[in-house]
């Protein structure tokens, strides 16, 4: 019962910061993005050093810092990501200790920790950057029910145990049946836009990606032996426990943005 309190004063704090940034707009959110991307950084390095790995924080902070202000000031994501891989190259050359596999990690870490959440603050709309969490938490909400009422066949059973492959497809129709209607009502409200097939068919990629998201975290915890990525959030573990699934949601919520628009 204490967990579970835990959990939900959790869920409500970080509901009213999340609703408290997307107020002040879209400069807040790119800078609350750059925030989680310097936890979530510290959070693989930990994970990652428990195989013998070390990743460089250096490099990944100013890498972050880096695309940052290139999102903050609206210049091609593209310009970063080449970047971060120039500067990696570069320090695998001069630094003695920064071996080809610790630059491997560190690149991979760039892009599952930094470069795919960041695309979130290249969508310069509040009602885009809403369906983004609308998609991941619908998903891994219904999924949950629907897991544990009709959960008889295991979904991946060697990397999580516990999801059913009826959650999996129940949280996926249901995530296009509320972000349908979500967007039904900002298209009612606010803005005029579209809603066809091909609308559905992104929202739900975006909805089965996430739940492949939820799964890599956790083959990356087995693997590194860890149970939470961190203990920052009480309750939830660390930021990529509670945003594993949005990571894998951004791409899509990125090109259904530039697609609609």
């Amino acid at each position: 019962m204490k967990d579970l309190t835990k959990r939900l004063i959790t869920a409500i704090v970080g509901v009213i910061i999340l609703i408290g940034v997307l107020l002040l707009g879209i400069k807040a959110v790119k800078v609350a993005v750059f925030i989680v991307t310097l936890e979530i950084i510290r959070e693989l390095y930990n994970a990652f050093y428990k195989l013998e790995i070390r990743i460089s924080l250096p490099i990944l902070y100013l890498s972050s810092l880096i695309t940052f202000l290139f999102s903050y000031f609206n210049y091609n994501i593209i310009f970063p990501l080449i970047i971060t891989f120039l500067i990696n190259g570069f320090f695998s050359i001069i630094l003695i200790k920064y071996s080809t596999r610790d630059m491997v990690y560190t690149i991979f870490s760039y892009f599952y920790g930094v470069f795919f959440i960041n695309l979130l603050a290249y969508v310069n709309e509040i009602s885009f950057l809403i369906s983004a969490f609308i998609i991941a938490f619908s998903t891994d909400t219904f999924a949950y029910i629907i897991g544990s009422k009709f959960g008889k066949h295991k979904l991946i059973e060697r990397i999580s145990p516990h999801k059913s492959v009826e959650g999996a497809i129940g949280g996926s129709i249901f995530s296009v049946i509320v972000t349908g209607f979500y967007f039904y009502f900002v298209k009612t409200h606010y803005i005029n836009f579209d809603i066809d097939i091909s609308v559905l068919i992104i929202i739900l990629l975006a909805s089965i990606s996430g739940q492949f998201g939820d799964l890599f975290a956790s083959k990356i915890k087995r693997e590194t032996g860890i149970k939470d990525f961190s203990q920052i959030l009480p309750g939830h573990g660390g930021f990529l426990d509670r945003f594993d699934s949005l990571i894998f949601v951004c791409p899509f919520v990125y090109f259904l943005y530039y697609f609609i628009s």
